[in-house]
């Protein structure tokens, strides 16, 4: 019964954030450079306040400009390694042997990639493009590089307190 639960839980998790990342994919374009435009605004902005540089709105918007392309792309990452930890954590449900869990988990992001990027190809403005997949990919790996990381900390807890 708890496996199942456990099962269902994770499940439950993995498929909203496979739909959040669909969701965000579905944008048109001009909407999706809307939202990341404002990202990189807020980021200059903050920066601007931290440091106290005094900086011109014309430079703010600028600077903004600037990083936006690299701010996407972090977004990619991040969507990705999200989504490849939420894999992770879904097939401790399912296999025992952690390399399994890990190379399906890899192989289950980079595919999802590469379907989100076809449909990609159907929405206004957008493009599919294999640099993405890439870069998702990379993020995939990143999240499991975490996975593994709090995997190893919780076994190392559980063992510290007798549960095996």
């Amino acid at each position: 019964m708890k496996k199942l639960l456990y099962r269902l839980v994770t499940g439950a998790l993995l498929l909203t954030w496979m739909g959040v990342i669909f969701w965000f994919s579905a944008q048109p374009a001009t909407e999706s450079e809307e939202i990341s435009g404002s990202v990189s605004y807020r980021v200059v902005e903050v920066c601007n306040r931290i440091f106290d540089k005094d900086m011109t709105e014309a430079a703010v918007l600028l600077w903004a400009n600037r990083i936006d392309h690299p701010i996407r792309k972090a977004a990619h990452m991040t969507e990705y390694a999200v989504l490849a930890f939420l894999v992770g954590v879904c097939m401790l449900g399912y296999l025992d042997r952690e390399k399994k869990i890990y190379l399906s988990a890899l192989f289950f992001a980079a595919s999802y990639a590469v379907t989100d990027e076809i449909h990609q190809l159907y929405v206004v403005g957008r493009a599919g493009r294999f640099s993405d997949v890439c870069i998702d990919t990379l993020g995939a790996a990143m999240g499991l590089l975490l996975f593994g990381i709090v995997l190893k900390l919780v076994k190392s807890i559980a063992k510290s307190r007798g549960f095996h």
